[in-house]
């Protein structure tokens, strides 16, 4: 909703909004999170979950679970394959991001089973190789993930 959308006044927004414990911000279909450090109350909790389920992107504020729930109704509607990019510098919260969607796809659109734990559960074995040590964060991945998530009609 910029007037202008640059550089700078990208910036601002995005220092305002967090000032306000607003850590996401959308452009676009594009969503800008920034790493609080810090828990939210309420921000990913099950009544967050359902107030996000099969609302268009926009019509509530900026937040993964938005951008979790565009991409399951895209697929389903398009009948396409859908992807979700999480970038990042070390220690800005790619891991706990990629961790929300997978919560919310599996709480919103799963089975009921603890799809999400399972996967989240597997990632310490596949962070131990290629991890070090850096000024942000004590065990830094040096490589890139890939989560494949396949679903059927049901």
């Amino acid at each position: 909703s910029l007037m202008y959308l640059n550089e700078a006044t990208l910036l601002n927004n995005v220092r305002v909004r967090y000032s306000k414990e607003k850590i996401y911000t959308f452009v676009a279909n594009i969503l800008i999170a920034v790493n609080p450090y810090y828990d939210i109350p309420k921000l990913y909790s099950p009544e967050t979950i359902q107030k996000y389920r099969g609302r268009s992107l926009g019509t509530l504020p900026p937040h993964v679970y938005a951008i979790a729930d565009k991409a399951y109704r895209d697929m389903r509607v398009l009948k396409m394959s859908q992807s979700i990019i999480v970038s990042g510098e070390s220690g800005a919260g790619k891991t706990e991001n990629t961790k929300f969607v997978l919560r919310y796809l599996t709480s919103s659109y799963g089975t009921g089973q603890d799809i999400d734990e399972r996967i989240v559960e597997a990632n310490p074995l596949l962070e131990a190789f290629g991890n070090a040590k850096t000024v942000r964060n004590n065990n830094s991945s040096r490589f890139g993930k890939f989560v494949e998530i396949h679903f059927n009609e049901k």
